[in-house]
């Protein structure tokens, strides 16, 4: 594992906080939204995908891999926010119609970690993630 683990450059481990965020969000979203009637399961599928393949790349390093789970992350965050767009226009309306207002908070922690995850992805895509030998 410290071979693994010596060969790799600062990308990786931005990969791997990436992964980190995202298994944060994921339970996160995996506690809350089934007791808000705001479960949807492509969101779970999403975050899920993208953690397996940020743990592919501890072994593989692939272009393809940053690219796929960065556009898993980014799917997660923006259908999170447009499902609950109801919430945040009760919330500046002040009235309690399209969604639940009280849960605007929670909704953006959420969607906070999960956009920290697609961050770190596209940053981990533009550097190094193995050390040149």
């Amino acid at each position: 594992m410290s071979s693994i683990v010596s060969k790799k450059a600062f990308g990786f481990y931005l990969i791997m906080i990436a992964a980190v965020a995202a298994v944060i969000s994921l339970v996160r979203f995996s506690v809350w939204a089934p007791a808000h009637n705001a479960m949807d399961t492509t969101i779970t599928a999403a975050l899920v995908a993208a953690i397996v393949m940020d743990v592919i790349m501890i072994v593989k390093d692939r272009d393809i891999l940053v690219v796929l789970s960065t556009a898993c992350y980014a799917y997660a965050l923006f259908r999170h926010l447009t499902n609950q767009v109801g919430s945040f226009v009760d919330a500046f309306q002040g009235i309690n119609m399209f969604g639940d207002a009280t849960q605007v908070g929670t909704v953006i922690s959420i969607a906070i970690v999960m956009a920290v995850s697609a961050g770190l992805s596209v940053l981990a895509g533009f550097m190094r993630r193995e050390k040149e030998v």
